[in-house]
Parts: structure tokens; C-alpha cells; sequence
């Protein structure tokens, strides 16, 4: 096996849970609230990195001491009998490998694993068989990892220091003489002082962010708060696969990453349980194998070579319709929504395969998981996924159509393209009517028809502007019908040129007293004024009211 074989000590990996929180807190007899702050300062509350493996800090002076010193000159930057040399992260693994082909069980107590950062060679102490199942149990679940804390913790007679914030002490207990040359008791206090009176972190954010992380999609760090940069991953991974955005981890999404992120089978012998409560006996020797090779065992009471089985190419993902499911729901009645739903996503599961994937069958699979497994389906969410992937399939058969734009729920984004449809239909109509259909004499009521256009033109422009001007404020219409969004867009510049017509005749005939102050300024006059007739309903209903006003003492005379 080569050095840095990634799957070697990869298991399931199962995210922290509030059961083991409380169960935790229980055996310690103290608040969650300790707990968490416990964990933010070893670990910064995560057991694992991004690749699945436990978080881990390779010391190379326990090495050296406790292989009594033989591969200090052979290799002085993994056995050491001083501390340092850390490379931090997933890239603490290549020198613990390192060691192991020297002394393999030296190398793996010479470490401290997952959240609380206990070391290897306390395995025994704490109930464990060996080191090599304590190490197989730290791959299992960060719940694994807190129960080793909550021993390590309890076994040393710290829980009393936890118990009384006595943090100086309990920093001496649990990482050693020097911690106050890195203030871990000033930093215990400051924790659990924040984590006391304000609100513990989000199980199910936390989960999320680690599922997302070991799927590469980069939330920042698992810490249960949710923030910009969850938000974008969350987004990202339901984005791709076809789900319903969200400002949150809702059932459904949680369940899509559950599915995705399930991890290979974990190596820890059958004869195990999944979760440790109490001190557990020795066993069998678990392997450490790497994955999906035969396992190799790692214990040997002499240095061994791990030698690489041949790659095995990863398997096609098959796309298994839940057909036992299918067979048990439609040998009931049911409702004529289902039905339809039902026959729908059928349907576009056959046409998705071939084009979008595993991931759109995924989550159609889904879709008729939630359609066919509950009394009171949510036909909305179900809907919801198939109008996705629908249009995702759409974009992939006709990638020239403009359908994107137009599927779009902002406001203004309507507004501009029903104003992009009126641009392209009043621009050919302008102009075959100044080219083809008038000249300089043509006249309609006695105006030159090319005076009332150039006017009528003014007067969309403005209405344009005023559009273009308003963008922002459209967004606070979302919600609103994208129809009545595209028709103001269309038409709020067809009322501007009218009514800029309206009022050159009406300035023409002199129920609008508006006089330009040379008569060479004339045409320039009726521009301006049709322009702001069309961008300002405001000014168009005032001249409108002040005409109408004359009309009436006109007619009252």
C-alpha cells in the first residue's frame, strides 16, 4: 500500500448527534454547554477531515519514547525526543504512516484522534482492546470519539474540574504541564462563558456542513452556525442536484446528503457494537485495511510492508427505481393528484436518465420516495423537483431557448424582458414606417406623421428610463404574477407614447399653454415635454387634470 492511500483509514464517519452529546454530559454529570466548550478548543469542534478521516495530531517525541529512541537517526522528523515538526491537517496521515512501517502499534498510540484529541496509548486504560480497535471506533462516529473523551476525562479524575470551572486544573489534567504556554484555560473559560449564555450550535446545520464538506462543497467550518458561506455551498449542492433552494437544511436536503455522502463500509469487526457505552473487553485485532481490497491486519509483532492490492475500477452507479414501493402504493387507491404526479415523474425519470445522470435520478427517486411513502404526500416539494429537473432536461435537448431568463422569480428581471419584447417588436415597426410607409408630407390629422412618431418615441423612452430606473424597487414585488411583471415592462412605455401624443396635440391646440420661448426651439419644446410625460406618470395626470380643469370652465362659459 503506498504512502498515502486515503481510504485506509476511512469509516463511516457518522456525524455528532444530540444523544451523544447528552449521554456525554450524563456520565460526566455536567452541562452540554462544558461539553461543547471542551471541544471548540481541542479540536474547534470537528473529529473529522475533509476526506473522512479522524482529525489527528501525529507527536513525534511520544514516538521516540515510546520505541526507546531507535529511529531518532534514521528518521528524525517522525521520531523525535522533541516535540514539533507538525504538518497539520489531512497531511498529519503520511507521517503517521510513516511511522507505522517502523512500529506500527508505537505509531498509532503515538497520536491523538478525533474530537477530544485523546492519544493512542491511553486505548488500554480506557477499555479499549487494543489500540487498533480504538482506532477503528474513533473511524465510526464523532459520538465514538466523545465517548473516548468523556473516559479519557472521567478515568483521570477531571470531571470534577470540569464540573467546578476549574479550568487551570482541568487544562493541567488534560493536555499536560506547558498549557498554560498556550492559555488553553483562559481559552476553556472564554468558551464555555459564550457557549452558557447563548444558544448551543445546530446539530442539523453541523451535520449538514459535514456531509457537505466530505462532499467537497466547502461551507467553512463545522461549528452549527449557519452563515454565507453554508448558505452558498447549501445552495451550490441543490443546485446541482435538482432540489428546491433553500435558506436552510430541510428534511429533504439533509436526506439527499445523507444518501450521497454514505460513506464505504467501515472495517471494524462484526463483533462489535456501533456505539460504546461502557469499557469493553478485549477482542480479535481489527484491520485497518485499506478499502475494497482483502483486509490486511494491522497488528504484527514485527514491522511489516503493507502491500497494495490492484486498483478495482468504482462500479457504475445503477439507478434502482423503488419498485417494491411502486408495487405497494398502486395496489391502493389513490389520489388523482398522485396518480398524475405519479405518471409524471415516471415519465421524466425515463427521459432524464440518459441525458442528466445519477444525480437527477437520484432525486426523482427521491420525489417518489416522498410521493409514495406517506398517507399525505407533499405534493409541492414533489412538484417542485420535477418542474427542476423538467427544465434542467429542457436546457439540455434545447440549448438555444431563452426559457432560463423567462423561468426567472425576479420581479425586475420580468419587467426588463417584457421591455426586451417591446424593443424588438416597436423597433421594426419604426422603422418600416419611417422607411416604407411616410415621407417628409405624409401627415395624419393634419400633423406630420413623422413629427407624432418622433414625439411618440420620446414619450416610450421615457417610460423606459423611468423602468430601468425602478429596477430596484421592482424586487420588493416578488410574489407578484410573472405575467402582470412582463406586461408592465411591455406596455409601461406604449402608455408613455401616447400619452406624449395626447400631449402635443394637446399643446398644439392650446388647452395646454406651453410656449416655446423662440420659435426654432419649438420642436425641441414638444421633445422634452414628451419625454417627461412618458417617464413621470405624476407630471402626465397633473397637464391631464389641468386640461381637463380648463375643459370644464370652458364648458360652464
Amino acid at each position: 500500500m503506498g504512502p498515502h492511500d486515503m481510504t485506509r483509514f476511512t469509516g463511516a464517519a457518522t456525524p455528532l448527534t444530540a444523544q451523544g452529546i447528552q449521554a456525554c454530559a450524563d456520565k460526566l454529570s455536567v452541562h452540554p454547554a462544558e461539553i461543547w466548550a471542551v471541544l471548540q478548543i481541542e479540536t474547534r469542534g470537528c473529529g473529522y477531515f475533509t476526506d473522512r478521516r479522524p482529525a489527528i495530531l501525529f507527536e513525534r517525541h511520544v514516538f521516540s519514547r515510546r520505541t526507546h529512541g531507535r529511529f531518532d537517526a534514521q528518521a528524525p522528523d517522525i521520531s523525535n525526543p522533541k516535540a514539533g515538526g507538525y504538518a497539520s491537517g489531512p497531511a498529519e496521515y503520511p507521517r503517521l504512516e510513516r511511522a507505522m512501517a517502523l512500529d506500527e502499534q508505537a505509531a498509532l498510540e503515538s497520536a491523538s484522534w478525533g474530537l477530544g484529541q485523546v492519544m493512542g496509548y491511553h486505548a488500554a486504560e480506557l477499555g479499549y482492546g487494543s489500540v487498533e480497535q480504538f482506532v477503528s471506533r474513533m473511524m465510526a462516529s464523532e459520538d465514538e470519539q466523545l465517548a473516548a473523551m468523556a473516559a479519557f476525562i472521567q478515568h483521570h479524575g477531571l470531571a470534577q474540574a470540569l464540573r467546578d470551572h476549574d479550568w487551570a486544573a482541568f487544562a493541567h489534567g488534560y493536555n499536560g504541564a506547558g498549557y498554560a504556554k498556550n492559555e488553553y484555560d483562559k481559552k476553556l473559560a472564554a468558551a464555555w462563558q459564550r457557549l452558557s449564555s447563548h444558544a448551543p450550535p445546530d446539530l442539523g446545520v453541523r451535520e449538514g456542513q459535514l456531509l457537505l464538506t466530505f462532499l467537497g462543497f466547502e461551507p467553512g467550518t463545522v461549528d452549527g452556525a449557519f452563515g454565507a458561506r453554508t448558505k452558498a455551498a447549501l445552495n451550490r449542492f441543490q443546485g446541482e442536484h435538482h432540489l428546491p433552494l433553500s435558506s436552510g437544511f430541510d428534511p429533504a436536503t439533509l436526506e439527499a446528503l445523507r444518501r450521497l455522502a454514505h460513506p464505504p463500509p467501515s472495517t471494524v469487526s462484526s463483533a462489535e457494537s456501533p456505539v460504546r457505552q461502557e469499557p469493553v473487553a478485549p477482542t480479535a485485532v481489527v484491520t485497518l485495511a485499506p478499502r475494497p481490497p482483502a483486509p490486511v491486519v494491522v497488528k504484527s509483532p514485527e514491522p511489516v510492508e503493507l502491500t497494495p492490492a490492484e486498483p478495482v475500477p468504482a462500479p457504475a452507479p445503477v439507478e434502482v427505481l423503488p419498485v417494491e414501493l411502486l408495487r405497494q402504493k398502486l395496489a391502493q387507491p389513490l389520489d388523482k393528484d398522485v396518480q398524475h404526479e405519479l405518471a409524471r415523474l415516471l415519465t421524466l425519470r425515463e427521459k432524464a436518465a440518459p441525458v442528466l445522470g445519477p444525480s437527477a435520478i437520484q432525486s426523482i427517486d427521491l420525489g417518489l420516495t416522498a410521493l409514495l411513502s406517506s398517507e399525505q404526500p407533499n405534493l409541492a416539494f414533489v412538484r417542485s423537483i420535477r418542474l427542476r429537473i423538467a427544465s434542467a432536461l429542457a436546457d439540455q435537448l434545447y440549448p438555444l431557448r431563452p426559457l432560463p431568463l423567462l423561468r426567472s422569480d425576479s420581479p425586475a428581471i420580468q419587467v426588463v424582458l417584457g421591455l426586451g419584447l417591446l424593443m424588438l417588436v416597436s423597433n421594426g415597426m419604426t422603422a418600416f414606417i419611417h422607411s416604407v410607409l411616410t415621407d417628409e408630407s405624409t401627415q395624419l390629422f393634419g400633423f406630420p406623421v413623422r413629427t407624432l412618431l418622433l414625439v411618440g418615441l420620446c414619450g416610450a423612452m421615457g417610460g423606459v428610463v423611468s423602468i430601468l430606473m425602478r429596477l430596484s424597487e421592482l424586487e420588493k414585488l416578488r410574489g407578484a404574477s410573472r405575467t402582470s411583471m412582463v406586461m408592465l415592462g411591455f406596455f409601461k412605455p406604449v402608455i408613455g407614447l401616447y400619452s406624449a401624443i395626447f400631449c402635443f396635440a394637446l399643446m398644439k391646440s392650446g388647452l395646454l399653454p406651453i410656449q416655446p420661448p423662440k420659435p426654432e426651439t419649438e420642436q425641441y419644446l414638444y421633445m422634452a415635454v414628451c419625454f417627461l410625460v412618458g417617464f413621470s406618470e405624476r407630471l402626465a395626470k397633473d397637464m391631464f387634470a389641468r386640461v381637463e380643469e380648463g375643459l370644464a370652465a370652458v364648458g360652464n362659459g
